[in-house]
């Protein structure tokens, strides 16, 4: 998943979410044009959900100890054997967040703009009901 491209793509989903509150006809297909951008939007969505899954499923696949640490268990330095694993996963799991962070930006920007996108057809239900 190109984050660049995807970022793109969200932008002009959300240039094409105007409403024109002209006659009740256009507002009606206006409206159904806003559900096809915010159906396009989730899954968008769906794909930046599925590249945090995969980023999480492939930093608990990383090797759990190191060949240092299981010699320093054999030969009896256990305290310092944990010392290393502890240091080797927290280094994992920062590297877990650093690599999730841009796609978990994305996910709250998608939301804001399905949120606009919902107060868009607010404003369209307004205009129809008077």
């Amino acid at each position: 998943m190109n984050l660049q491209q995807t970022q793109l793509r969200i932008y002009q989903l959300k240039q094409q979410m105007t409403l024109t509150l002209d006659n009740p006809k256009s507002v009606k297909l206006q409206v159904k044009n806003l559900n096809l951008i915010q159906k396009q939007l989730k899954a968008i969505k769906k794909e930046v959900n599925l590249a945090i899954k995969e980023i999480n499923q492939q930093a608990t696949q990383t090797t759990p100890d190191s060949i240092i640490s299981v010699g320093l268990d054999l030969f009896g330095k256990r305290k310092w054997a944990g010392q290393l694993r502890q240091s080797t996963r927290r280094a994992i799991q920062s590297d877990k967040i650093n690599a999730r962070q841009p796609y978990i930006e994305l996910k709250d920007y998608i939301d804001q703009v399905i949120l606009e996108g919902d107060k868009t057809k607010l404003k369209a239900e307004e205009y129809l009901t008077q």
